[in-house]
């Protein structure tokens, strides 16, 4: 069968942002945990012999090793189970791959200072391209071809031949057939049929490791979105953590602390980038009263000019005992993010109160079922619930 224009024979599963984000955060945490354990240990060598016979197996082998079997796991077995593990089993192996960088990019061995800097640009990028995968894969869902849809809803009863379907996840492989704007086919009929056909599971409770995590974003998202005090204490700790390092760098320059440093092209960009947020910061602040909307706007832009560029300097600069910045930069933009779609759920709604698959409050999924799509077999009546 030759392959579609649309794709060229490559599909973007529905779980592809979040197996990117798995796999990218596997890899953070790996590269943490790893420089932790060595900082706390004294860095030392593993393996045995004594003078100049001492064996040093370095954790980018195991790194290596990880990654192969990650990949042996996706390409040997099917469905979002195997995608799931070998995005786990990866992103460690990666992660201890990349923790070594240093060793590969010069010859002065694994302190090489540039070597933070270089892994965070990594984690950087590839958190970028989850997103992108994430809008991509939405767009697909949205506006994609029939090819596209159909291809999707493939998968989705390929999960459901092994593992079932959900109602919810039932309703929505059906719904990727709406709105293609093409006459049903043979293909889209015997495809509505195979959804119908498997066998139904179940809503899947999510266990103990999985609840905790919600219900924690739950409580921190309830207590953070719409609260203006919090917008402007993240309004003044963005424009400090700015000024901080120009103060800094100042009063080192006046005391004569860079008299032996190297690393100026990192200190010109780090200085340059806390320039540029420090900007934005006061402009944003100075916007909050008379226009929230744009002044929060505006203080993500200095929160992701820190996060995507300066960071990358000042993990240079600074080598890991960085991550206590990013922190706070991070919890930053989670306050200034979540006001943004608090603002952007009273727009889109008089209440402001919406549930999240965008039925209004007072209605219920039932209230809104999906539609057969043309062609397709009579269907039971089940009742949509939310896939776990």
């Amino acid at each position: 069968m030759p392959r579609t224009r649309p794709t060229n024979g490559f599909l973007r599963t529905a779980s592809a942002a979040a197996h990117l984000r798995l796999f990218v955060l596997a890899g953070i945490v790996t590269v943490l945990a790893t420089r932790a354990f060595l900082a706390v240990t004294g860095y030392p060598k593993l393996g045995g012999g004594t003078g100049t016979s001492r064996l040093h197996i370095s954790h980018m082998l195991w790194g290596g090793l990880l990654m192969l079997a990650g990949l042996l796991v996706m390409l040997i077995f099917t469905g979002a189970a195997s995608r799931q593990r070998g995005a786990l089993v990866g992103g460690v192996g990666f992660g201890l791959f990349i923790d070594e960088v240093g060793k590969l990019v010069a010859d002065v061995g694994y302190f090489y200072r540039p070597a933070a800097g270089i892994i965070y640009l990594t984690f950087t990028a590839l958190t970028g391209l989850a997103w992108r995968v994430a809008r991509r894969t939405r767009a697909d869902r949205e506006a994609g071809s029939g090819a596209t849809r159909s291809a999707a809803a493939a998968d989705t009863a390929l999960h459901g031949v092994l593992c079932g379907l959900t109602p919810g996840e039932r309703a929505e492989a059906l719904r990727r057939f709406r709105g293609t704007g093409a006459p049903a086919t043979a293909l889209d009929a015997a495809l509505a049929a195979l959804i119908e056909a498997v066998p139904e599971a179940p809503a899947r409770r999510p266990g103990p490791h999985r609840e905790a995590p919600r219900r924690a974003r739950s409580w921190l998202s309830g207590r953070v979105a719409g609260r203006r005090g919090l917008v402007r204490i993240a309004a003044w700790g963005t424009t400090l953590q700015a000024a901080v390092l120009l103060v800094a760098a100042a009063v080192a320059g006046l005391t004569g602390a860079l008299a032996h440093e190297t690393e100026w092209t990192s200190i010109a960009g780090a200085l340059t980038c806390s320039l540029a947020s420090l900007v934005l910061a006061v402009r944003g602040t100075t916007q909050l009263r008379r226009d929230p909307a744009t002044a929060v706007r505006t203080l993500r832009a200095a929160i992701l000019v820190d996060l995507l560029l300066g960071q990358a300097f000042k993990f240079t600069l600074n080598q890991f005992s960085a991550v206590s910045d990013w922190l706070i930069s991070l919890a930053l933009l989670y306050v200034l993010t979540a006001q943004a779609q608090a603002e952007r759920g009273g727009a889109a709604s008089p209440t402001g109160r919406r549930y999240a698959g965008g039925a209004p409050l007072g209605g219920s999924p039932a209230s809104h079922p999906t539609p057969t799509p043309p062609g397709a077999p009579p269907r039971t009546v089940r009742t949509p619930q939310a896939a776990a």
